[in-house]
This record gives C-alpha cells, sequence and structure tokens, in this order.
C-alpha cells in the first residue's frame, strides 16, 4: 500500500543467452512488468483505448504483416517501400535486431520508420502484454524464442480483432513455427505463415521494385555471410593490441588485404582520452576525391595534448588525410578517429582547382606499401601549393554517414570477362557525387542499367576488397532525361519528395470543413490587433498600413512589412523627434502545426520548401502554405510580428515589441509594382516612408557597410538584392535583420 493505494505488479523475468557478429557470449537477464492494457493500435479495433498512444493502422487495410527477427534485421528496406502498409514490429523482433545488428543503423532505421506517419508501421510491445509473453526455454536460441514470440503476438492480433483484418506472419523459420502450433491451438484462417518470397509472390506479384530490391538484398547478405566464413584468422603480429605508441605510422595491410584493420574499439577511445588520436568528420575533395580529404575536428581541445599542432590549427582545426590508403575505407561524411602523422611527413595542399588528377590511382593496388614511407610529390609539378596542413591517417571510424547514392554503370575493360549475353554479375557501379568510391554491387539486369541512373546503398566496405559493396535498391529512369535528372539532384542534396499522408491531412479536416476560414475570437483577444477597427470591429486595434512584396504569381506570401508614422516626441530640451514604426510580420504556423504533431514531424523533415524551374515541393501542406498560412491582401491571418520604433532625427531604436499578431494585409505587390510606387511623385505618403528608411542606410554608412557588420546580408545579396533598384524592399530587410542581428547578439 503507498499512499492509500495498492500497487498492483505482475513482474515476470526472462534470460537470453546469445552470441554477438562479433563472436562475443552474452547472458541477458531482464526484469518483465506485465499488463493487460497494451493497446494494439489499430482502428479496426472496437476499443478506443487501443487508438490511443500514437499512429494507428488505418481502418481500411484488410491485411497486416507480422515482421519475424531476421527479416526485420536483413531484409527491413522492402518494408520501407510505400506500397507494402500494414507493417507491425514486435518489440522482440526489435530487441533481436539491437542486439544481432553488427552496427546501430539498422535498429534506428526501425525506429526511424516507426516515428513516420508515411510509412504505416507500428511499434507493439509484445514483452509487457501478459497474454503475449512467454520466457524463454532453456536451451532456446534468439531466433527461435523471437519467432515463437511473434508467433504468439501474431495469434493474439487474430483474437483481438474478431477476424476483422487477416494477418500475415513473415518468417524465414517456418519449421519451428509449426512446432510452436501445438501450443497454440489455433485452426484461424485469418492467419496466414509465409517466408518473404512467398510474401511478395502471393500479395505483391506486380511489384518490380520490391523483387529487385529483395534479389539485391539476398545476394548482399549471402556474400556478407560467405566472407565471414571464409575470413582469414590474423597472426598475433597481425592482431592490433599492442601499445599505441607503435602506431606512429599507419601499419602495412595483412596478406590479401587491401587496406590495414581498424583498430578495436577499447584503443579507439584509450588514445581519444590519452590526446593520441584525434575525432573528426571527413570531409573529401571535390576536386581531387582520391588523394585529398580533411578531417574537420569535433574535439578541438584534444589538440592541447599535442603542442606541435597548437599553431598549425590556429587558422582552421583540420587534419589533412592525403592518399586512399591513409583514409581507409572511410567515406565522405563519416566520423573517424585518425592520428597524426610525424611532422616531416605533413605535406601542402594544391591551391590549383582546374589540375587534373592523372597520377591518382582509382583504386588501391594490394601490394600497396605505406608503413614508413617517404611523402610522395605531387604528379603535376605546375600546381600552385598553399601553406603546409598537419597530415594524418585513419585509424577506425566511430560511425557511418552511408546514404542513398545515385549511380550509373559504364562497363570497363576489366569487366571483359563478363558474359555479354549474360544479365546477372558483379558490377562496378559509379556514383554521381564524385567523392564517393567506386560501388560494387550485383544485379540480374546488367544491360539495363548501362541506360539509367539508379539507387544504390553501401552494406559494407572489409579491408580485403578495393570498393565498398552495395546493393540495388530502385531505377530512377534513364540518363539524360528531365525527370531522371532533377531527382537525382533531388536525392543527392537529401531532400525529401513525397505526398502527404492521410494522417497528416486528417489534422487539417477540421480546417477545410470551414469555408472561408476565419479568426477564432478567443484566440483574438490573446495576441496583438492590427487591423483597422472598420475590420476587427474593435476600437482598440490598431490601424497599421501592412503590405508584401513577393514576385509576380507568389501563392505563398509567407512575410510582410508594415510602416507607420507615431505622434513626434519632445525631449528635456523641448526638441521635437519624429518617430517611425517599422514592422516585420512572419506567418504563425504554430497555431495550425502543434508541436509533435505528424504534420510537425514532416515539415521537420523537409526543413524548407523547394522551388525548381518548373515546379516546388512544399514544407507543409497546400492548406497551409497556399492559404491559411499564406499572408494574402484582404484577408485576416495570425502572424508574429516585431516593431521597431525608430527616432527619425538620430536614427536610434526607441523601442521593440515582438509577439503575436492579428493582421489583415493591406496590398500584395510584386517587385516592379513596389518599383512604381516609390518613383511614382505621386505617391507623397509611401514616398515619404520610403525616404526614411533611405536615410536611415545612409546614416549607418551605407549598404556597403551593413553588409560588411553583417555576414549574413553577403548571402542575401545574391538572393534579394540583385533586383538593386527595389530601394524600398531593400531597406525594409536591412531594418530587420539589422535589428533583429543585434537584439540576438547583444549579451544580457
Amino acid at each position: 500500500m503507498v499512499g492509500g493505494y495498492a500497487v498492483l505488479r505482475d513482474k515476470s523475468e526472462k534470460t537470453i543467452k546469445y552470441r554477438t557478429p562479433r563472436g562475443k557470449e552474452v547472458c541477458l537477464t531482464r526484469e518483465v512488468y506485465l499488463r493487460d492494457d497494451i493497446p494494439c493500435r489499430s482502428l479496426s479495433c472496437s476499443q478506443i483505448e487501443c487508438h490511443q498512444g500514437g499512429y494507428c493502422l488505418p481502418k481500411d487495410l484488410k491485411t497486416y504483416v507480422l515482421i519475424d527477427g531476421f527479416y526485420a534485421l536483413n531484409y527491413w528496406e522492402l518494408f520501407e517501400l510505400e506500397d507494402i502498409k500494414g507493417v507491425i514490429v514486435s518489440l522482440s523482433s526489435v530487441n533481436f535486431v539491437q542486439q544481432q545488428a553488427s552496427t546501430k543503423r539498422p535498429y534506428k532505421r526501425i525506429r526511424s520508420s516507426l516515428e513516420d506517419a508515411s510509412q504505416t508501421c507500428i511499434l507493439f510491445d509484445n514483452e509487457f502484454n501478459r497474454s503475449c509473453f512467454r520466457p524463454p526455454f532453456a536451451d532456446e536460441s534468439l531466433k527461435d524464442y523471437t519467432t515463437r514470440m511473434n508467433w504468439v503476438a501474431a495469434n493474439w492480433y487474430i483474437h483481438h480483432l474478431k477476424g476483422h483484418v487477416s494477418l500475415v506472419f513473415v518468417t524465414d523459420n517456418e519449421s519451428r513455427v509449426h512446432t510452436y502450433s501445438s501450443e497454440i491451438n489455433t485452426t484461424s484462417c485469418k492467419l496466414t505463415v509465409l517466408d518473404l518470397p512467398g510474401f511478395l509472390q502471393m500479395y505483391y506479384p506486380t511489384l518490380t521494385t520490391a523483387k529487385l530490391l529483395f534479389d539485391s538484398l539476398d545476394v548482399s547478405l549471402r556474400s556478407i555471410q560467405s566472407k565471414d566464413h571464409n575470413l582469414p584468422e590474423l597472426s598475433k603480429s597481425e592482431n592490433p593490441s599492442e601499445s599505441l605508441d607503435s602506431y606512429i605510422m599507419p601499419s602495412a595491410p595483412s596478406i590479401g588485404h587491401v587496406y590495414p584493420e581498424y583498430l578495436p574499439e577499447s584503443a579507439l577511445a584509450a588514445g581519444l582520452r590519452s590526446g593520441q588520436f584525434l575525432k573528426g568528420i571527413l570531409h573529401v575533395s571535390r576536386f581531387r576525391p582520391t588523394t585529398e580529404a580533411t578531417v574537420a575536428l569535433t574535439d578541438a581541445s584534444a589538440v592541447k595534448h599535442q603542442p606541435e599542432l597548437k599553431e598549425a590549427l590556429a587558422a582552421r582545426s583540420e587534419i589533412m588525410i592525403h592518399g586512399l590508403q591513409h583514409r581507409n575505407r572511410a567515406v565522405d561524411g563519416d566520423v573517424v578517429v585518425v592520428r597524426l602523422l610525424p611532422r616531416v611527413h605533413w605535406k601542402t595542399v594544391s591551391s590549383d582547382i582546374s589540375a587534373q588528377e592523372n597520377c591518382a590511382a582509382e583504386f588501391v593496388s594490394d601490394s600497396s606499401s605505406i608503413s614508413g614511407s617517404k611523402p610522395n610529390q605531387d604528379c603535376l609539378d605546375s600546381e600552385t601549393l598553399s601553406r603546409s596542413l598537419p597530415c594524418g591517417f585513419v585509424v577506425g571510424v566511430v560511425s557511418r554517414n552511408w546514404r542513398d547514392y545515385v549511380c550509373t554503370y559504364v562497363p570497363k575493360s576489366t569487366e571483359s570477362a563478363l558474359d555479354p549475353k549474360s544479365e546477372s554479375g558483379w558490377i562496378i557501379v559509379t556514383p554521381w557525387d564524385r567523392r564517393i568510391p567506386l560501388i560494387r554491387l550485383h544485379t540480374t539486369q546488367i544491360s539495363k542499367l548501362t541506360r539509367e541512373r539508379f539507387i544504390v546503398r553501401i552494406d559494407t566496405w572489409d579491408s580485403y576488397s578495393a570498393y565498398p559493396s552495395g546493393h540495388f535498391v530502385q531505377t530512377l529512369g534513364c540518363i539524360g532525361d528531365l525527370e531522371t535528372e532533377t531527382q537525382t539532384i533531388l536525392i543527392e542534396h537529401n531532400l525529401i519528395i513525397r505526398n502527404f499522408t492521410d494522417a497528416q491531412l486528417n489534422e487539417l479536416a477540421p480546417l477545410s470543413v470551414q469555408r472561408p476560414w476565419k479568426v477564432d475570437p478567443e484566440e483574438v483577444k490573446k495576441r496583438r490587433d492590427l487591423r483597422s477597427p472598420t475590420i476587427s470591429g474593435n476600437p482598440e486595434s490598431e490601424d497599421i498600413l501592412i503590405f508584401s512584396i513577393d514576385p509576380p504569381g507568389c501563392q505563398d506570401v509567407d512575410d510582410a512589412l508594415s510602416v507607420q508614422w507615431l505622434p513626434p516626441i519632445v525631449d528635456e530640451y523641448g526638441k521635437e523627434h519624429k518617430r517611425l514604426q517599422l514592422g516585420v510580420h512572419i506567418a504563425d504556423v504554430s497555431y495550425f502545426v502543434p508541436s509533435g504533431s505528424y504534420i510537425d514531424s514532416e515539415a521537420r523533415r523537409r526543413s524548407t520548401s523547394i522551388y525548381l524551374a518548373d515546379r516546388r515541393y512544399d514544407m507543409l501542406p497546400g492548406l497551409l502554405s497556399g492559404d491559411l498560412c499564406s499572408l494574402w491582401s484582404g484577408r485576416d491571418r495570425y502572424a508574429v510580428s516585431v516593431l521597431w520604433e525608430i527616432d527619425m532625427d538620430s536614427f536610434d531604436i526607441s523601442n521593440i515589441w515582438y509577439g503575436r499578431t492579428v493582421i489583415h494585409s493591406n496590398y500584395k505587390l510584386t517587385y516592379e509594382l513596389a518599383q512604381r510606387i516609390y518613383d511614382s511623385v505621386t505617391a507623397e505618403n509611401i514616398s515619404s516612408n520610403s525616404f526614411a528608411m533611405e536615410e536611415l542606410v545612409k546614416k549607418l554608412g551605407g549598404l556597403e557597410a551593413v553588409k560588411n557588420d553583417i555576414p549574413e546580408l553577403k548571402e542575401l545579396n545574391r538572393v534579394v538584392f540583385t533586383f538593386h533598384n527595389i530601394y524600398l524592399l531593400r531597406s525594409f530587410f536591412l531594418c530587420s535583420l539589422i535589428d533583429t542581428s543585434y537584439q540576438f547578439s547583444a549579451k544580457p
């Protein structure tokens, strides 16, 4: 009894023994607290409690898919396809992936999909469900235990949903499932057990993308497994267990290997603590991707352990990596651990970006020897060399930054051994990004790939391979096609292009019903009303001239400007000072998009709207970006505003206010129209306001002086100040940026 309340606990315990991919035997014991209120997270369920706790599978789905641990670990990319819906991942499968994966990438990928509403997949906490939990048997393997737990969960779903939905249990352990069937006596025709090829053949026979992706993943997995079995054992002298002091120079590759092995995690951690190793992010040169790279240090404080670096790294905290051997299988964007070379081996970097890499090898020879080698001179004598920088070599990789790579296949003479009539085999493909090395993959459509661009994902890069090994994901289309090249650019810049899901659009359903949309009177009371009293009906609201300036045809007006003369004030000496109020108003999206909602999560992934020559991809659904969050003229809108009061004699800022407002834009101007208004002698009121802002810029030392004081304006110059004759627009942006920069940079 605690505080007058009875605390009920139904506790169980599970003990699992398994072997990690690195060969370590683990015995894991966990306490499990069982409950009866674990939601199924299906809208087909009649229990309202099951609809809470996050995303739920839609009611229109009639078939769900429960994934066993082996397929979740090795084939999860298939279940990320938008065509495969209704995926259920049990906690048992997630734990299996976490314990059996050699890296954290598979686990993070599954967790990311579970948080993405567009994936239509859910997590079922079966190990906390009293009806689904089963303790492991004494000699039961982790794989068999995971299959048994998933089999119990599959039967629970059929019983819980009362047959309203069919369920497919996808497992490679079908023989064990037949054994477990005796434990749970079920004859329901709503439950089907299939392996992954059978599942794709039965439910998605026309989904070519899934078939090709499965074939590629399957070959890649078998290749990795065969390499693990045939991997030669390292002798004691080849095993990196010596003192860290012996690694002054990079070690030579073992016999049959192309690159040296990475140091173990314990050695990397010890080296980082002692300051002998440095950690940073690898950036490969775009101009010499096979010879030059830099490591931007993420912890510059480690330099204090190496005094010779303080002077060298005074300008920038970077370590140069020369050559593929010193890079040691690290790819652009990876977080790596490096060790410095002795100062006599430090090299200079060429500043001639037009030089060609005629002497650079595309791959590293097996016989390459770098241990104790002298630094080679650059192959081009005409290069202009800059000052030397500290150089080092990679001894380990902390985390990989592998992503989707757009590639092409150009047959080379080294691949002439391939049967020209064969459509299957291993090929070397070339990434679109020159910083990425050539990738080795297996395909069943060799002739087709010679004409197309396609997406490849890297799986491994072993020390005995000159190239990383990857697998085919999907084709983008023919080389040179406009749509293909557009998708290539978007993918290479990691820009998310996909339709908004029903779950995301359903959050806007209440807003789409009310047409035309009107402001909420209760919300207006919480905001500063900048509308005219004749529009707001409130005699205390302010009447401020608000307008926007955008390109012709612009529908997403996300910001507006305002200007208003305020009554003059008299100082203590009796001098009268004119005052001008300038304002910048940004659409208040937060009112319509609550934090943590599906739309908010999608907007965070997209980060920005993307504008191309012939199309655009919105960060928010069209109802928001093109209507409710667009500051159209003649419409009431919610905004976040900043208002500055400026003394027009001294050009000092006397007062700043910022907060949430209600505005009613008076005009929607284009650049050309704003210029004509500024140049017009008849528009005396607006011209006088514009002249005052021009005087403000001059008072601050002119446009160039302001841009030198605020570095951000140099970038803005290429976007906004291209219209150099539009002084009105230029001045407004200057005033807003100057004051905002001052406010956020001022020390308290």
